[in-house]
């Protein structure tokens, strides 16, 4: 479990994150002179609290790898978007990733530079805020965020991608960081196979 503002990985020097705590605790359980290796198959945004799977070894790690490029590992997620939504819905969309400004927008199909990204959702809630399920088909850079405010339902939370309205509702509600959560993953045990 990944808490909200903690990195999965970062290459600055003294910063915290998940790859190094979790070396840092093999270190320290397993006694060993050696550093731990932690194969990182998937990655959270920082904002974005959750699951993740991480391998103890190489041989897990390639397996695991292998299933996450096949569209074998499910990623499930619950947010709190702005606005009403239909009971369910498929979003289709192709995105261009901005690594200068750490973004990500829609562009058209013609776009050779955009990348296809799919997911599908359910909203249990549909109010001013509704609360969504949402299954990733593609692992696209902010995808869930960049799809919901795409299509007029910023996540709340979320001061990049939202709107004026979303971010009052979101101060209105007190919500102060992005209201995901990846809260299961799906997969095939590397090693029993279960």
């Amino acid at each position: 479990y990944k808490p909200s503002g903690l990195a999965t990985q970062t290459n600055r020097l003294g910063d915290v994150d998940v790859v190094s705590e979790l070396k840092n605790y093999r270190f320290q359980k397993e006694k060993t002179n050696n550093e731990p290796y932690i194969g990182l198959i998937h990655r959270l945004d920082q904002p974005v609290e959750g699951l993740l799977v991480v391998a103890k070894n190489q041989a897990a790690a390639k397996k695991m790898s292998e299933q996450l490029e096949k569209k074998q590992l499910d990623k499930h997620y619950v947010a709190l978007v702005y606005g009403k939504l239909p009971q369910e819905g498929i979003l289709e969309n192709w995105l261009l990733h901005d690594k200068k400004i750490n973004s990500a927008i829609v562009v058209s199909k013609e776009n050779k530079e955009g990348k296809y990204a799919k997911l599908i959702f359910q909203a249990m809630k549909k109010e001013e805020i509704s609360l969504v399920q949402i299954q990733l088909i593609t692992g696209r850079h902010h995808q869930i965020r960049v799809q919901f405010a795409h299509r007029g339902n910023p996540l709340l939370g979320d001061s990049k991608y939202g709107t004026k309205e979303s971010n009052q509702s979101s101060k209105e509600h007190k919500v102060r960081t992005i209201a995901l959560c990846a809260d299961k993953l799906e997969f095939v045990h590397p090693t029993t196979g279960e």
